[in-house]
Parts: structure tokens; C-alpha cells; sequence
């Protein structure tokens, strides 16, 4: 498969680090409400899984954001 042009290599890039960015948005909201379960009910409220799904999510933030970043560039436009 050849490589993306140029245009559509940038589009790629600005759409994964948008999506990079409403998830790292989805990890900062699950944090708030985490924080109020835990306040309300203590140590009970927090399960294993919730801690999970959250760091899944700031790991896959993360990487689209780097990937996305990384494709959204101009300097990879260039070739050799």
C-alpha cells in the first residue's frame, strides 16, 4: 500500500489527536466522578476495574495524542 499524500496524512493526524484529546477530556471527567464516589462512600466506591478502565483510557489518550502528533506534522511531509 503507498504512503498517504501529504493533505491526507495531516487530516489523519488532526482527527487522532482529536480523538486523543476528548479522551484524555472522558479520563478527567472519570477522575471527577471518582473523586465525588469516594467522598460520598469511601474506599468502597473505588473497584479495581474503574482503576483500570482509567488508566486504559490515559494510556490510549496518550498514544493517539503521540501518533497524531507525530502524522499531523509538516517535517514528515518531507522526503529522504
Amino acid at each position: 500500500m503507498p504512503p498517504l499524500p501529504p493533505v491526507t496524512r495531516r487530516i489523519v493526524g488532526m482527527m487522532t489527536v482529536l480523538a486523543g484529546f476528548m479522551l484524555l477530556v472522558a479520563f478527567f471527567l472519570r477522575m471527577g466522578i471518582t473523586y465525588y464516589a469516594y467522598k460520598q462512600a469511601g474506599t468502597a466506591a473505588i473497584y479495581n476495574r474503574e482503576l483500570l478502565m482509567s488508566m486504559l483510557l490515559l494510556v490510549g489518550s496518550g498514544l493517539l495524542l503521540r501518533y497524531g502528533w507525530h502524522t499531523w506534522r509538516p517535517e514528515n511531509d518531507r522526503q529522504g
